[in-house]
């Protein structure tokens, strides 16, 4: 392993410094980083972490995420600092509401808005969803290494495929079980749905740490909620990851968190091309337990595309 490639650390771990407005209490900032990833942009994933490590920093004690919603501006920089600048919107009660303004290099980002809950003492979400029984085992699937270890080998146009493959075989922290095929390869059978297990491995201390409180707990839910949301509208395509000219990006996502799980459950995301306008695509997703409760909501817009060749381009032009 590489140190361009390490394993899981997360962007959980934030630095107060001094914020616009910090005289009247209303703002504060953090500074913090992004893990590094076999492509230059940083990941959405651990934006997302670091959004909601600030808004939970900024809140009262027992008041939890309960929902946010973030926007992606601008490619962030995954080998530099970037700061959060969170908002005291509302605090109330039990509620509270915090905006949070990604700024790297003097430009922003990203922004999210968070809101925090906290729960009443004893209670319990009721919502349960179907469709878990009947599914394969997860540990009867292969691994994202077998899976890629399958695949065969590719067309010289797809470029070399070890950083990405190393990547998504051992440098998260997560045990990834792909129910229909999965995406690793150039090429894949048409379908809108995509069906994932993935587990936490606690591997990793940083992990660890995450898994070992409610609110780290879904700081990794945010984490994979940006990891396969997008294939489905990859997968209607025909195209694997490793296909030719393939170009991703996630325009805005909108989480809710429902409920909590146990730190080793294998969690089932369940993910589905809801809208497609031209490479504008709208995909939603659920994270259920394999006992049914629904832990996560997810909706994503992003920007999902195959970029043609030079010479196709030349020849259309």
């Amino acid at each position: 392993m590489t140190d361009r490639h390490p394993k899981l650390s997360t962007p959980w771990g934030l630095t107060q410094t001094t914020a616009p407005g910090a005289r009247d209490g209303s703002f504060e900032a953090w500074t913090g980083r992004t893990v590094a990833t076999p492509w230059p942009a940083a990941y959405g994933g651990d934006l997302s972490v670091g959004a909601l490590a600030a808004a939970v920093r900024s809140a009262a004690a027992g008041q939890l995420p309960h929902s946010m919603q973030i926007a992606f501006l601008l490619p962030g920089d995954r080998d530099r600092t970037l700061s959060y600048v969170v908002e005291r919107v509302r605090d109330g009660f039990r509620y509270a509401n915090r905006s949070v303004r990604l700024v790297q290099s003097n430009r922003e980002i990203a922004a999210a808005t968070v809101l925090l809950r906290a729960p009443r003492p004893g209670e319990a979400p009721a919502a349960n969803v179907p469709g878990v029984e009947g599914l394969p085992d997860p540990e009867s699937l292969p691994t994202a290494a077998e899976a890629i270890a399958a695949r065969g080998p590719l067309s010289a146009a797809a470029g070399d495929p070890a950083p990405l493959d190393t990547y998504w075989a051992e440098a998260r922290a997560l045990d990834t079980r792909h129910i229909d095929p999965p995406l690793y390869g150039e090429t894949v059978q048409p379908r809108t749905t995509n069906r994932v297990w993935v587990r936490f491995t606690g591997s990793e201390p940083a992990q660890r740490e995450l898994l070992a409180t409610p609110e780290g707990r879904i700081a990794l839910v945010a984490y994979i909620a940006d990891d396969t949301i997008l294939e489905p509208a990859a997968a209607a395509l025909g195209h694997g990851w490793l296909a030719p000219g393939m170009f991703s990006t996630t325009v805005q996502q909108n989480i809710w968190f429902h409920s909590d799980f146990s730190p080793s459950d294998w969690l089932l995301f369940s993910q589905r091309l809801v809208s497609t306008t031209g490479d504008h695509v709208v995909c939603q997703g659920e994270i259920v337990t394999r006992d049914g409760a629904l832990v996560a909501t997810v909706i994503q817009e992003g920007i999902v595309r195959v970029r043609p060749a030079a010479s196709e381009s030349r020849s259309a032009s």
